[in-house]
């Protein structure tokens, strides 16, 4: 999507685009009726990839979204809306400022064990709280670990999780 692009007839205004991976690229966006910064991920395949496997993907998609909409932790990234629009699916998120761990360590060297620690102990909240809700992430990596405005961690991400019953059985698969 372009600068200046709307959804949901004009509810939210790309303002550029945050970042791309194998099924979806994340924009910085506008909900213009609350004018404030939200992250909008569109899902959106390789190229050749169509048909029946993109449906299922995008299927995938919007259960991710779900999935996380309903998660109500501090260290998890917030999940507000999803939608199907123009042949493909979207989600809101919260936008978060600080970019992810990894940028940060680029940018500013190496952490201090203090700093890592603080962020390690939140990330292991955030995956004991989904642990707790029989979901794996399954890709944590500093570039899957946003910081707020706070700099505080959030783990996003939930593109290739599993989720189990309480028996222990996988019920969703990639």
């Amino acid at each position: 999507l372009k600068p200046g692009s709307e959804l949901q007839n004009g509810k939210y205004r790309i303002i550029r685009m945050l970042g791309q991976g194998g099924f979806g690229i994340t924009y910085e966006a506008i909900q213009v009726a609350l004018d404030r910064k939200v992250a909008v991920k569109e899902f959106f395949m390789k190229e050749g990839a169509g048909g029946e496997l993109a449906a299922k993907f995008q299927a995938k998609f919007i259960k991710e979204a779900r999935v996380l909409a309903n998660l109500e932790h501090p260290h998890i990234i917030r999940v507000t809306d999803v939608f199907e629009e123009t042949g493909t699916a979207f989600y809101v998120m919260d936008f978060l400022p600080g970019g992810s761990l990894s940028d940060r360590v680029r940018k500013k060297g190496r952490l201090s064990p203090e700093e890592a620690e603080k962020y390690i102990r939140q990330v292991a909240s955030a995956l004991k709280y989904i642990h707790d809700r029989n979901l794996v992430h399954l890709d944590v990596k500093p570039a899957n670990i946003l910081l707020n405005a706070k700099e505080e961690a959030v783990l996003i991400d939930f593109g290739i999780s599993k989720h189990y019953d309480s028996a222990g059985g996988q019920t969703s698969s990639t």
